[in-house]
């Protein structure tokens, strides 16, 4: 399986040098240059590694960091950044970074403290927790102790992406874009379909109705 990897860089000749890196080592790197862009891209997809600048527009890279650990993301961060001082690390690490590489690096050391996170990783620190079910998300079931389903790739990409939302009301447009990529279009009906064939996987393994409908503004996923 290919690891994929998130470079969120804002300086472009060091983004494109690690991309060009990395897809040279058999990764499959995608590259953001500020921090609402990676937020967005880390709401829509997986990944194996994130690569986080600490000073980035927008949005800081540590603020990033902090926010993929409130919403109980647990793939590995490894910040890259001009600032050396201990402190900084320290501070970094109870954000809930990974690891921490001081510019300027050799790549080959990136390369290895990519790998050491990897091997950290467990298979268990793939799956999201929620209430009486768990995502996993390498193979895309919903589970519980006695039973397990496989969701379909927008299904599954449905679901994460209300889940890291918990308790925010999205509506279509808002799913159109980030789900399938797609502006909005009337004409379809993907989004109900696809939610009613997500719930109905869902009540078989709970009876909680974990998403709601809000008439009118969109849809709602509610935790325990």
């Amino acid at each position: 399986m290919i690891m994929k990897i998130l470079i969120a860089e804002d300086e472009k000749s060091i983004a494109s040098s690690l991309e060009k890196r990395l897809t040279n080592e058999g990764f499959e790197p995608s590259v953001v240059y500020d921090g609402e862009s990676a937020l967005k891209m880390i709401n829509k997809s997986s990944f194996d590694v994130i690569l986080l600048d600490w000073k980035m527009p927008k949005i800081t890279g540590f603020d990033v960091c902090k926010k993929i650990r409130e919403i109980k993301i647990t793939t590995p961060i490894i910040f890259l950044t001009v600032l050396g001082d201990i402190s900084n690390k320290v501070e970094a690490l109870k954000a809930g970074a990974d690891d921490y590489i001081t510019k300027p690096f050799a790549i080959e050391e990136l390369l290895a403290r990519i790998q050491s996170v990897l091997r950290r990783m467990s298979l268990s620190e793939k799956k999201m927790h929620c209430g009486s079910f768990t995502l996993d998300l390498v193979t895309h079931y919903i589970e519980n102790k006695n039973y397990s389903l496989k969701l379909s790739d927008k299904e599954f990409e449905l679901l994460h992406y209300l889940i890291i939302n918990k308790g925010m009301i999205i509506n279509k447009y808002t799913l159109f874009e980030n789900v399938w990529g797609l502006n909005f279009s009337p004409e379809t009906n993907f989004v109900e379909v696809t939610i009613k064939n997500l719930r109905k996987k869902m009540e078989e393994l709970t009876s909680k109705k974990y998403i709601k409908t809000v008439y009118g503004e969109g849809y709602v996923f509610v935790g325990e």
